[in-house]
């Protein structure tokens, strides 16, 4: 068996809620070439079906503060 390399991408969006609270949601494989103007168009679907809530109390989401693509590659040796 021969090594095993695996890349995997990850969005990572920094929610912010009315309330001062944060959370990170990270997409898996996100689509390559992924633009600033869809990230806001996504922002703005959020914000108006409120679909994206706070975990503390339940505050309304207010906008992302940071949107960026993580790119892991992890490699499995074959020490046999």
């Amino acid at each position: 068996m021969a090594d095993k390399v695996t890349t995997n991408k990850t969005l990572k969006l920094v929610a912010t809620f009315t309330d001062g609270d944060t959370r990170t949601l990270d997409l898996d494989n996100p689509k390559d070439g992924l633009t600033k103007e869809q990230i806001k168009a996504f922002e703005t679907v959020a914000k108006n079906t409120q679909a994206i809530i706070g975990d503390k109390g339940g505050a309304e989401f207010h906008e992302f503060d940071t949107a960026k693509v993580v790119e892991k590659q992890t490699i499995q040796l074959d020490l046999r």
